[in-house]
């Protein structure tokens, strides 16, 4: 039986549409990252051909490589414990200033040549991966997620090559396997030995940036020959038994020797530059590992660095599966400014019980692109005439209740006194929590929806409400907020009229004693209707008041 996913316990909003989807991965994570150390001023956003996976110090950017994995919407939980994982690494070089091992051990190997360089940023990316995975797991609330990650990513992994020192460092401290290690050569068994020294290091505590590029510099110096000059393969058997076969059937194979002795004599033959390339192909693992030590004991630098730079499997390392489509992560980020969201399944819960065959999608988000307009200050100052009333007759029923209490001390022999002096203060303080909202569906053409939103943002700017506005486009109703906090924006009334599916999911979020003002010309074409929405909402303790604008009744 499979363990459950770690994030099915916490993530709410899921959207079978992948840009939406793709949206609401990116707030999960950005809340993860901030809760894991990130600071507020480092955004969190997918990888492309524009942007490679990884943490980028000067930009302030984490970038996720979910190529591989965010394939679907929604996705799945185990695949999201995966990219949490991701990205709790990636916050990981940060916590752990990685930049800074970077610029010391930079410093340290000024004048050195592009391989040796290459190498060891190989060395020290690996050592802050372990330094970083440790970190991670001594976290049981995050333990998980790094474990899904780990999971996800050795399976992505070849079996590593026991001459290659690199490799078997992977497997063993990153790949959590014992294999390659227990059958490297023995030439390579000291080194073998510094780097298992290096790895407990790096898991016994948190080392401070300063200490861990002195550590990589130094133990660099004690496995650099290793790395740079790996031993030659062991020869393949086929070679040796055929030796023997030839000599007992001499009359049939007189012909097989002659074709056999230039790959048994191939061997030493890489030292020219060009010839016996052709030949080397015939057994193509003897071919990559005799080039890759012909170029590291020659001055090929580029040869040797782009071998070790393609073989070297971390992983976590980029490749270019990483990548997502680019007009994909171009939706995914407009969503994020928008915040667009999929209220879809909270809509269908308020209904239960009632028919919803003509819903498929319920869509919220945030206008920013549309110009604003000015209040009209003849209606905002009606408005706040009928305020500056309601504050009189406040103050006039707090006065009043007042000198109740007072006169309440001298009557209280009379038996009437507690019924005739037991008034409800009616007038609270301030202003409910208040939410507007616009019918600018194609009924509210012209006139009318510039009138709702001249209304709207006139009474905004005195009870502090937000403005929502909503539509219906094929089977997707859509709710857009169009107010910045002080100024609406404009917006174009389009498409059908879904009013109870409208004023229910403009209520998500608010709390008992809220009130929905809803301004329509009171048409209704689909989805459930306005009144049973007004009853739902009653039963959750909020208000809705409706003004039919234009007198038009449906």
């Amino acid at each position: 039986m499979s363990k459950k996913a770690r994030s099915d316990n916490w993530r709410i909003n899921k959207s079978g549409v992948m840009a939406i989807e793709g949206a609401a991965i990116l707030r999960s994570l950005q809340k993860v990252a901030g809760a894991a150390g990130l600071p507020k001023d480092y955004k969190v956003t997918f990888a492309s051909k524009r942007h490679m996976s990884g943490i980028n110090f000067d930009k302030k950017e984490i970038i996720i490589g979910a190529g591989r994995i965010f394939n679907e919407a929604p996705l799945p939980a185990n695949l999201f414990d995966v990219l949490v994982g991701l990205t709790l690494h990636e916050v990981g070089h940060k916590v752990l200033e990685t930049n800074t091992v970077e610029k010391d051990i930079n410093t340290g190997s000024i004048g050195w040549i592009a391989e040796r360089k290459k190498l060891l940023h190989h060395f020290v990316n690996i050592g802050e991966d372990i330094a970083i995975e440790s970190r991670v797991r001594a976290n049981p609330n995050i333990s998980e997620y790094d474990e899904a990650l780990h999971n996800w990513g050795v399976e992505n992994m070849r079996e590593a090559d026991v001459t290659k020192l690199l490799e078997v460092w992977i497997e063993y401290a990153l790949g959590h396997k014992s294999v390659a290690i227990m059958n490297i050569p023995e030439s390579m068994t000291s080194a073998m030995h510094q780097l298992v020294a290096l790895t407990s290091w790096l898991r016994s505590t948190i080392r401070n940036p300063r200490d861990r590029a002195m550590a990589y510099l130094k133990y660099w110096v004690e496995v650099e020959s290793v790395v740079m000059n790996p031993p030659e393969p062991e020869p393949p058997e086929p070679c040796k038994d055929s030796e023997p076969s030839n000599e007992t059937e001499s009359g049939e194979s007189e012909s097989e020797p002659e074709e056999k002795k230039p790959e048994a004599e191939s061997e030493p033959e890489p030292e020219p530059n060009t010839d016996g390339d052709e030949e080397m192909d015939v057994e193509n693992p003897d071919a990559d590992d005799e080039s890759e030590e012909t170029d590291s004991n020659t001055s090929g630098e580029e040869g040797a660095t782009e071998t070790e730079d393609v073989e070297l499997d971390r992983p976590l390392a980029q490749t270019a599966g990483d990548e997502m489509d680019e007009d994909l992560v171009d939706q995914i980020n407009e969503a994020v400014v928008s915040e667009t969201e999929d209220i879809t399944d909270e809509v269908r819960e308020a209904f239960t019980g009632q028919a919803m065959d003509d819903l498929h999608s319920v869509i919220r988000s945030r206008e920013t692109r549309t110009p604003k307009i000015k209040p009209n200050m003849y209606l905002r100052k009606r408005l706040e005439r009928i305020m500056t009333i309601k504050k009189r007759l406040q103050a006039r029923t707090m006065h009043g209740e007042q000198y109740g209490r007072i006169d309440k001390r001298h009557l209280h022999r009379v038996a009437t006194d507690e019924r005739i002096f037991s008034l409800r203060y009616k007038f609270p303080d301030g202003f409910p929590k208040t939410r507007i909202l616009l019918d600018l569906s194609g009924s509210m053409s012209g006139r009318q929806s510039d009138e709702v939103l001249e209304a709207a943002g006139s009474l905004q700017t005195l009870v502090d409400a937000e403005v929502w506005c909503y539509y219906n486009q094929g089977f997707t109703s859509c709710l857009v907020r169009v107010d910045d906090g002080k100024l609406i924006h404009t917006f174009e009334s389009r498409g059908n009229t879904p009013s109870g599916v409208a004023l229910v999911g403009v209520a998500l979020g608010m709390k008992k004693g809220g009130v929905i003002i809803h301004l329509t010309d009171g048409g209704h074409n689909c989805g459930q209707s306005p009144w049973n929405a007004t009853w739902i909402l009653k039963k959750n303790g909020i208000d809705v008041v409706h003004i039919i604008w234009g007198g038009k009744m449906a």
